[in-house]
Order: C-alpha cells, then sequence, then structure tokens
C-alpha cells in the first residue's frame, strides 16, 4: 500500500498524466472530456508559451503499479511582477477519494513552491484566467462544461481538513431563453445604440476572426485587470490563444460593438454549448469527434455565454445590455432556448444583477482555497 509520487518527465508519462481523469472519471455521466491532443499541448514546454515565463512541474501519484492522482505546480512570473510577492499555482489536481493521497501530492508541490520562495499556494488555477479555473463545491449533479472544470464532491472537503482555506468563489447561471427578447432590453440597447451612434457587428469569416482575437485581447485587459484573478497574458500567449481557440469560434457566435469613431468598445464571445458533442469524441476528434463537434455547431437547444467585455469609460452607459440584445438574436435565430452563463465572481453585482430580466437559476458554484507557506 505504499504511495509513490513522480516527477512527469517524458512525453509518454504527460500522455498517462492526461488520460488520468478518463480513468476516474470513467463513470460519471457529468463530467465532459478534455481532447487528449490539446491537452498534452496545454502541457507541453515546447508548445505552450506561458512556459517561458513560468515555472511549472508535474507529479503523479502511484499506488500497487496504479494512477491514483496528479498535479501541476505553477509559478507565473508574470503573476509574480504583478503582485510583488511569488505565489505557487496548483492546477490540473485528480485523485481517488483517499487523504493521504492529496495530502501527498499538495505537500510535494507545497515543497517545490518554498524553491521559489512563494509565499502562498492557492488554486485550482491554470497559468491565467483564460483557463479553468475554480474548483466545484456546488452542481455536483449538474452537466459540465468544455470551458470549465468537473470534480467529484469530496474534493472539497479534502482540500478544507488540509488547511486550506476560501479565498474566490464564482458563480454559473443557466439561463432560460425568453421569446421574444425582453423588450425592456430589446428597447434599452435601441435607446443606447441612437444615442451614442454604437454599431453592432459579426466577423464575416475565419480571417476576421483571427484579426478580431488582438482586439479582444486588449479589451480584456482593459475589462478585467481590477479582478484578483486577472494575469497578464504575453504576446506570444495571446498569439498561441487566437491561433488555437478564437480563429476556431463560429463567426456568428461573436459580436462586437463600435463606437462613433470606429473603435471597438466590446464584445461578446459565445459558443454552442459542446459538451455533449466532447462526451462522444471522449477525447478525440478521430475517427468520429470531428463530426461530433460539427454538428454540434448545426444542431444544438443551448448556448455558453463565454466573454463578455466592455470599456471601462463605457460599462455605466447601458453596451452590456446592446450585447445582450445581439446575442439573444444570435440564439433566437438558431432556435436555442436556454443558454449557461460561464463563472461570475459571487461579489460582482454590477453583472448578476444584469440577469434580473431573465428566468434563471444558479447551477453550480466553484470555488479557489489558498494556503499560506
Amino acid at each position: 500500500m505504499n504511495l509513490e509520487i513522480r516527477i512527469v518527465n517524458s512525453r509518454s508519462e504527460l500522455k498517462r498524466f492526461v488520460k488520468f481523469p478518463f480513468q476516474l472519471y470513467a463513470d460519471s455521466p457529468y463530467w465532459v472530456p478534455p481532447l487528449i491532443a490539446a491537452e498534452i499541448a496545454w502541457l507541453d514546454s515546447q508548445k505552450n508559451p506561458a512556459f517561458k515565463h513560468s515555472e511549472v512541474v508535474k507529479f503523479t501519484a502511484w499506488r500497487n503499479g496504479k494512477m491514483v492522482g496528479r498535479i501541476v505546480g505553477i509559478v507565473n512570473g508574470l503573476e509574480t511582477k504583478q503582485l510583488g510577492a511569488p505565489h505557487a499555482r496548483f492546477g490540473w489536481f485528480d485523485f481517488i477519494n483517499d487523504l493521504t493521497i492529496s495530502q501527498a501530492l499538495l505537500q510535494t508541490v507545497e515543497q517545490w513552491a518554498r524553491q521559489y520562495g512563494c509565499t502562498r499556494l492557492k488554486g485550482p488555477y491554470g497559468f491565467n484566467s483564460l483557463d479553468k479555473n475554480g474548483m466545484l463545491v456546488e452542481g455536483f449533479h449538474e452537466m459540465g462544461a468544455m470551458t470549465t472544470l468537473y470534480n467529484y464532491d469530496y474534493y472539497p472537503s479534502h482540500l478544507e481538513q488540509l488547511g486550506f482555506q476560501k479565498e474566490l468563489e464564482w458563480l454559473e447561471l443557466s439561463t432560460k431563453l425568453p421569446n421574444p427578447f425582453p423588450t425592456r432590453i430589446t428597447k434599452a440597447a435601441e435607446l443606447v445604440q441612437q444615442r451614442f451612434q454604437l454599431t453592432v457587428t459579426r466577423p464575416k469569416h475565419k480571417l476576421e476572426m483571427l484579426e478580431l482575437g488582438k482586439v479582444f485581447f486588449k479589451m480584456l485587459e482593459e475589462t478585467y485587470h481590477h479582478l484578483p484573478t486577472y494575469v497578464p497574458i504575453s504576446a506570444e500567449q495571446q498569439a498561441f490563444y487566437i491561433k488555437n481557440y478564437i480563429g476556431l469560434l463560429p463567426p456568428k457566435f461573436v459580436c462586437t460593438v463600435q463606437d462613433c469613431n470606429g473603435e471597438t468598445i466590446g464584445f461578446g464571445v459565445t459558443m454552442p454549448n459542446m459538451a455533449k458533442a466532447m462526451k462522444k469524441a471522449n477525447g478525440s476528434l478521430f475517427p468520429f469527434g470531428f463530426l461530433y463537434l460539427l454538428l454540434a455547431q448545426r444542431f444544438n437547444d443551448s448556448a455558453d455565454l463565454t466573454l463578455i467585455g466592455v470599456k471601462e469609460e463605457w460599462r455605466k452607459r447601458g453596451v452590456h445590455t446592446v450585447i445582450f440584445q445581439a446575442i439573444g438574436e444570435t440564439f433566437l435565430s438558431l432556435g436555442y432556448d436556454h443558454f449557461n452563463v460561464n463563472p461570475m465572481l459571487e461579489n460582482n453585482q454590477n453583472v448578476l444583477t444584469l440577469w434580473g430580466e431573465f428566468e434563471h437559476r444558479i447551477h453550480k458554484r466553484r470555488r479557489t482555497y489558498f494556503k499560506e507557506l
């Protein structure tokens, strides 16, 4: 029954690391598998530019010749520069329901983090705020999403027993799409557009999406730089995201708002709900995975509202309403009847109050934890 913690060094070990959740969640109807190739690339120092400014370590836990847990430790140099002190992050943290395993993995990362003078260990986090962050603490019997983490209900208990405290908490909404769209929002959007001479546009093709990616990241920094989870994203990382993710989004699920001078002041990024398709693909695009994903773009009843950004000086002028109206038009034209809203910080009342016009429920909560070192 001896427990062994191993460091991941080779590509074959990394592949086993990435495939561990497929074993752990094999019987879960709620876990949504990632694409194995994409996960490997994300954790490959030769492919992910985040490694150029981050110290990263990957560990696996083994018992009786069988993998029983995994974890990644990250010290992001850009975050250290912003905070003025090194914080260690843990992510890709999965384990069977045995406290000795979760404890051993976290203690190993703690020891590793102390080598870099880290004063705090926190997570689960990826490299930055665009990665999958936050441990599920409510909503274990709700379908997961392509863009968020899923975990069993024993995970939070393990962290709390090991001395970790709540850091931040997010809410996720499941929202019914009214048809027709709420009159108050429609009229308000029209008035805002007329008053400030705003224009709503949608990219026409993939090349335009790639160009818009550069605008999105500039807007992201302006919109989210004040949030406690924000970490600067390097130019190389931005290019990586644009090529591998933004460029693949269906253009009709993206809208931008321009002022009278043609400057982009807001945007909305959504996507079809890919959870069922990802489960069918089961980690691979071949032989049929890509077909399941294509079909989910054409035949679906729901979407995920992924990201909304509005320039700071425009936030109190109703631009969010214009974006919601544009998104609602797209969803209704596709025959959707509901959509899910990606995680929002629980104290972000300005955003939470926007959903008062819609029939909705909080269907998930997720949390990050910390421990002083």
